[in-house]
């Protein structure tokens, strides 16, 4: 699988859980997380120094704090 096959098939499945749950897909190409409910005005993996009002659903924040975690634990076994 290549990258873009990666990113193609994410936004399939941004696009099916936007559908399934009657919202507005999430557009962000730098947020890697299917379940994402903050719509076009993601802020995920952007810098807080962006001029444009941004946000962080709550099932995007938990999914970074998992991830962050893994880094950490990966991190310690190394």
């Amino acid at each position: 699988m290549t990258v873009d096959d990666g990113i193609s098939t994410l936004k399939a499945a941004k696009l099916a859980f936007a559908k399934e749950n009657s919202i507005e897909p999430c557009t962000n190409d730098k947020c890697g997380f299917s379940g994402c409910t903050c719509g076009k005005k993601c802020g995920c993996n952007i810098p807080a120094s962006s001029t444009v009002v941004l946000e962080l659903c709550d099932p995007c924040a938990k999914f970074k704090r998992e991830k962050e975690e893994e880094k950490k634990y990966k991190a310690r076994e190394a």
